[in-house]
């Protein structure tokens, strides 16, 4: 695999393109080409959550990436957690508040200061792992045509976003040709469907194949480094089995201690013959060939042959059509549940990827007018394809996605296409909600709840805490490195309070969320530390992630302080909503009080002198302004503890923070800019949140939509989907937001409509968007303003509906509130309510 993967590559292809040809289909959500892709970025992912592929769309040769999604290298090797873990962070804690920064970043216990506290001995905790595992591909399967010298013609690659369909289509040699690949929830399998429009014309040899080598992968920047994890990273090469008739197997492992995995294949011809080779099957003069796909692995014990016997025996009588149809009706129950325009450009008809070349020129162009969008239907494909990869990368009983979600090539993925903790996971779930993808949550809040019994052991051990504690997480469970980051679990614990916040459901609340909720907050309780000069609570040791500052005294760079911003707005964040939980459920008063002492006793944010949220305790200097993670801004968002309305001050503090971060490159990975996306936007700022999502396109996007980050060494780009993730996230917040309670209405939260609307989108509309307290609502507007919208309530009780143009809900007239409009009404489960502009 070769990696382009310079933006600029692909500007000589726009500049060399032919004529445009109209992108006219049943479907507005089209990504479509006119030539194969030459790289993987430039490939279109199809996926049911468990089973990826990438599809190339070659001519005379097609490539079909394969993935399954707990395909890994290595085995799990539990965690040992030590007792003594506990006096070394007492230890660092006191060297922070001597000033001592470096010392305590550095501080390690001898085996004799670990014997002298007679605390225990190590203990191995059952479910965690401390092994870095990769993520590793499942094949390729390669499609070689006998088109001979023919020169293909009226050439077409598409993905179809409203079907989850990937389709090829050119003529040659007088024959039309179409493929398509789709992965099926239902049928658990890959579909691919060869045809021609002539009888007997459609001939091809099929080759199963597998990376080799790491060549010109994550570590090509360090030759020694990377020859050594190629030699323990690069598994065997798979077998290819004839298993009689039309039924074949692909054999592996991930690597020598890796994951084992099954994949079965059956071919099923429209006339023609089948010719098992060596390496795949050889059709000839057939006038269609379907390719099942299924696969099983050993993950947790499984047994693959039998899961990939099972499902492929569960398609018997199931021709195409019918798989076709099951696929689409139950991807579209889904997707179909959220629409959105912005209006159309003639740039709508050009192919996708000189869509977003056009982008990239006009943004360079001084006579193109920056605060208008030359294609505002690319915003709105963008915002579909954030949702699209989310139905196809997460369903329940699956794994969450992780770094490139589901789809990768790679022997060795950049940052080992791990999950990673402290904010690509979360990340990765910050549009489920909002944007009517429930369902698609439950892959990570039942694998978080998995892992809580190894949390308890590690806070018990570790800390000598009560709760749960999880640092980091991998695909086998929690990965508790001690010494990490200990804010992982109660950021978790929000994706539980927002699922029950959106739907409403109190069993899950009772039975799922809240348990989990409260033993994050019983952790934070248990570890809290008491600032000496203020008397104040803190977060000790605290870790800003991936973020250092210069140490006072040495003016070398450390990471540890106590009371990091960040942290303290975890803690702050899981009291709060355990607090909430708790007296919806009416529980746990004494738990209650002790919350609501332990929150009024935590330390205030931190303000600098020039007025901005602080990323740590005291005004340090930063060692990197623009560092990619705004973790500081946590209380902005994901949290609701900040917000402009209710804490101006703080709101302000934090959008200095936020400006800052922009003003030194802060947004220069295309997750980064997500993140900002979200953050401008719930401020309120549209058009800085505009800004953001025009950046996004115009610097960190590939051919495909995918999400671009640098590689290693900065010269190349890489895909990264939390950055998809994001970009869908904060074009929701731009249009609704409901995290601001509703003054006097108990649990109630406001809807706020169209908060962050930018000057460019003077006209659209919007539905399906989901609001906090089981609301669905639609949206248009008109001039720049609201026209008219519709809130659909799940519940009864109190709604109240926040807008800056004046309303009316049937006879009921908004009021005025400052420079907005408030109107409280009482909802009826099932009801639909109209909200019509009264300006």
């Amino acid at each position: 695999m070769k990696f382009p993967r310079l933006l600029l590559a692909g500007l000589a292809a726009l500049a060399c393109a032919p004529l445009l040809r109209s992108a006219s289909a049943a479907s507005r959500w089209l990504l479509w080409y006119d030539r194969p892709a030459q790289y993987w970025e430039e490939a279109l992912p199809v996926g049911n959550g468990r089973i990826g592929a990438m599809v190339h769309g070659g001519v005379h040769r097609d490539h079909i990436q394969l993935n399954e999604e707990t395909i890994w290298s290595g085995a799990p090797t539990p965690k040992v957690a030590d007792p003594t873990f506990r006096e070394k962070l007492r230890r660092q804690t006191e060297l922070i508040f001597a000033r001592k920064h470096r010392e305590a970043d550095d501080l390690k216990l001898t085996d004799a200061e670990k014997r002298a506290l007679n605390l225990g001995e190590p203990q191995p905790i059952p479910g965690t792992s401390t092994a870095r595992h990769v993520y590793q591909p499942l094949g390729d399967l390669f499609l070689h045509f006998d088109h001979g010298t023919a020169r293909e013609e009226n050439y077409r690659r598409e993905l179809n976003l409203d079907t989850a369909v990937a389709t090829t289509r050119y003529t040659a040699g007088g024959v039309t040709f179409s493929r398509e690949v789709f992965t099926s929830f239902p049928a658990n399998a890959l579909v691919a469907r060869v045809a021609a429009d002539r009888a007997g014309a459609v001939s091809f040899t099929a080759v199963l194949d597998y990376r080799r080598d790491v060549k010109d992968d994550m570590y090509r920047y360090d030759a020694e480094l990377g020859a050594k994890i190629e030699s323990v990273t690069t598994p065997p090469r798979p077998s290819w089995t004839h298993l009689g008739g039309n039924r074949f197997a692909w054999r592996g492992r991930g690597h020598p201690d890796g994951t084992r995995f099954d994949a079965r294949f059956e071919v099923r011809l429209e006339g023609g013959t089948l010719t098992p080779t060596a390496e795949g099957f050889r059709v000839n003069g057939a006038t269609g060939a379907v390719i099942l796909m299924t696969v099983g692995t050993d993950f947790r014990g499984a047994d693959p042959a039998a899961r990939a016997t099972r499902d492929l025996a569960a398609l018997a009588g199931r021709d195409h059509a019918a798989l076709r149809t099951a696929h689409i009706a139950d991807h579209q129950a889904l997707f179909r549940r959220v629409d959105f325009d912005l209006g159309r450009t003639r740039s709508a008809d050009m192919p996708t990827n000189r869509r977003i070349w056009s982008q990239m020129w006009g943004a360079r162009d001084n006579r193109v007018d920056q605060t208008k969008d030359r294609d505002p239907d690319l915003i709105a494909l963008q915002f579909q394809y954030g949702r699209y990869l989310m139905i196809a990368s997460s369903r329940p009983g699956t794994l969450p996605p992780a770094l490139q979600g589901l789809w990768n090539d790679s022997l060795l993925p950049v940052w080992f296409g791990q999950h990673t903790s402290d904010i690509n996971v979360e990340m990765n779930y910050w549009p489920v909600e909002t944007t009517n993808l429930a369902e698609c949550h439950t892959a990570l809040l039942d694998l978080i709840a998995s892992f809580a019994p190894a949390g308890r052991d590690s806070a018990r051990i570790a800390y000598g805490a009560r709760g749960l504690v999880l640092h980091a997480m991998t695909n086998w469970g929690p990965k508790n490195s001690e010494g990490g980051w200990p804010d992982f679990a109660p950021w978790l614990a929000r994706h539980f309070w927002e699922h029950y916040q959106f739907s409403g459901d109190r069993t899950f609340l009772a039975q799922h969320a809240y348990p989990f909720m409260k033993e994050c907050a019983l952790f934070y309780l248990d570890t809290l530390v008491r600032d000496p000069r203020t008397g104040k609570l803190l977060t000790a040791p605290s870790y800003s992630p991936e973020n250092r500052f210069v140490a006072p005294g040495d003016g070398k760079p450390a990471h540890l302080d106590v009371g990091n911003t960040m942290g303290m707005a975890i803690c702050r964040d899981v009291f709060r909503n355990c607090l909430r939980a708790a007296e919806v459920l009416g529980t746990d008063t004494a738990f209650r009080d002790e919350l609501k002492v332990k929150l009024a006793a935590l330390a205030p944010y931190p303000i600098g002198v020039d007025g901005r949220l602080l990323e740590w305790r005291n005004d340090y200097d930063e060692t990197e302004p623009g560092h990619r993670h705004n973790s500081h801004l946590y209380p902005l968002y994901p949290g609701d503890e900040i917000t402009p309305r209710a804490t101006p001050a703080l709101a302000a503090a934090a959008k200095k923070a936020l400006l800052r971060r922009l003003d030194h490159n802060g947004g220069w990975t295309g997750w980064s800019r997500g993140w900002a996306l979200n953050l401008a936007a719930r401020l309120g700022d549209g058009a800085l949140a505009h800004e953001q999502l025009r950046l996004q396109l115009e610097r960190t996007t590939f051919s495909n939509l995918m999400d671009a980050h640098p590689r290693l060494g900065g010269t190349t780009m890489c895909f990264q989907i939390d950055g998809n993730f994001a970009t869908t996230a904060g074009i929701a917040e731009m249009l609704l937001q409901s995290h601001t309670p509703s003054t006097g209405s108990g649990q109630a939260y406001e809807i706020d409509l169209l908060p962050a609307l930018p000057p460019a989108w003077k006209q659209g509309s919007v539905s399906g968007l989901r609001a906090r307290g089981g609301f669905t609502v639609g949206l248009k507007w008109q001039g720049g303003a609201l026209a008219a919208a519709t809130v659909q309530a799940q519940h009864h009780g109190p709604c109240t509906v926040r807008a800056r143009t004046a309303f009316q809900i049937g006879a009921e007239r908004s009021r005025a509130d400052g420079k907005d409009h408030v109107l409280t009404f009482t909802a009826m489960a099932g009801q639909s309510y109209a909200v019509a502009a009264t300006r």
